[in-house]
């Protein structure tokens, strides 16, 4: 494999990890458990609401807007990413019986089977739309606009427990519309140009102004982000521009997110709703996708080795990013747990250092 390939993998592995923590922010906090108070409704960053919701409340934000400045000697390509969650409602359903007829059906929080807990409440569909490579030649000329569209589900299965039908599982997803929109014009600089994105929603929603945020959030854009990948150029700094590109910066847009650059070659941006410096890196000793990046890592591995394994069990069959959390997080050694304990880095001669704690 050549260097440039390995760079090139080693870029997008480093975006992936990135992107994926930042979009799973917040999506479920321990105890884990969907019955806690703080797990029953999403509360994501970066949320896109529909326009007709935000007619009626005007801090509900519609569009998420990224503008940025790109340089390049020749007729480049931009690809740029739009990714978020769709929020998924699952609810519980269990059998009536009347003697030895089926009657109905009542909701209910969770129905156990022999091997398997179902338990009510929201997951996540995770949402990826690519613009493919766009030339910097022709968005001068007209402006490029991608329409993306989810259409609604709604679907049902039994729930069995010893090939009797004890209950039925819904599962529910909210159509929802919207628009990514992409400019650019020329800046005083050879070569140089300013780069808009601006992401709309754009679902349909009946009595707008009636309706409340618990209930217009299915039809949302969760915890969105922008990715924009230049092949041929280079982005220039958000955070550290230098005098030559300051003032230009400054006149860049940017609502409801924050570019960030991931990697040194300046050719990969990040547009994030939680504002992070430049070349962001997950820390290698983390196991990652405990969904809280502002807790201690440490603390949240103690937490969760304390859970019984009933809680773990049900905590699992409720969603199964939260089973893959579970299993790394078993897999974590005593050892590796200690690692996290009493580590100070700090920079000498450009050398990093690490030491540890004298243990008493």
């Amino acid at each position: 494999m050549s260097n440039e390939n390995t760079h090139r993998l080693n870029s997008d592995s480093i975006l992936e990890n990135i992107t994926r923590t930042l979009l799973y922010e917040g999506y479920s906090l321990y105890p884990y458990h969907r019955s806690a108070i703080k797990n029953q409704k999403p509360v994501p960053f970066g949320v896109v609401f529909p326009q007709a919701y935000n007619a009626y409340n005007e801090h509900s934000h519609s569009t998420m807007r990224s503008e940025s400045i790109v340089r390049g000697n020749k007729n480049f390509s931009i690809n740029i990413i739009v990714r978020f969650l769709h929020l998924k409602k699952v609810e519980i359903f269990e059998s009536i019986h009347d003697g030895k007829n089926e009657t109905g059906f009542e909701q209910v929080y969770s129905l156990n089977t022999a091997d398997k807990v179902f338990q009510g409440g929201w997951q996540t569909l995770e949402r990826k739309i690519n613009t493919g490579n766009l030339q910097i030649d022709s968005l001068l000329q007209s402006s490029k606009t991608i329409f993306l569209e989810f259409e609604k589900i709604h679907d049902s299965e039994d729930i069995s427990d010893n090939r009797e039908t004890i209950g039925k599982q819904i599962n529910k997803v909210a159509e929802i519309k919207g628009t990514i929109i992409v400019e650019a014009v020329k800046v005083d600089r050879p070569g140089s140009y300013r780069l808009t994105v601006t992401v709309t929603n754009t679902t349909s929603i009946e009595n707008a102004g009636a309706a409340n945020r618990d209930d217009i959030i299915s039809q949302s854009f969760l915890s969105t982000h922008i990715i924009l990948k230049a092949d041929g150029a280079k982005f220039i700094s958000h955070q550290s521009p230098g005098e030559e590109w300051k003032t230009v910066i400054s006149e860049c847009e940017n609502k409801n997110t924050w570019p960030i650059l991931i990697e040194e070659t300046d050719t990969t941006l990040l547009s994030s709703p939680i504002i992070l410096y430049d070349y962001p890196e997950i820390n290698p000793q983390s196991h990652g996708d405990l969904f809280d990046s502002t807790e201690i890592e440490e603390a949240l591995l103690l937490h969760v080795s304390v859970l019984s394994d009933d809680e773990k069990r049900r905590i699992g069959n409720s969603d199964e990013k939260l089973q893959h959390m579970l299993n790394k997080v078993g897999q974590v050694t005593p050892q590796e747990l200690i690692n996290f304990h009493g580590v100070l880095k700090h920079n000498v001669e450009n050398q990093i250092v690490t030491e540890k704690k004298s243990e008493s």
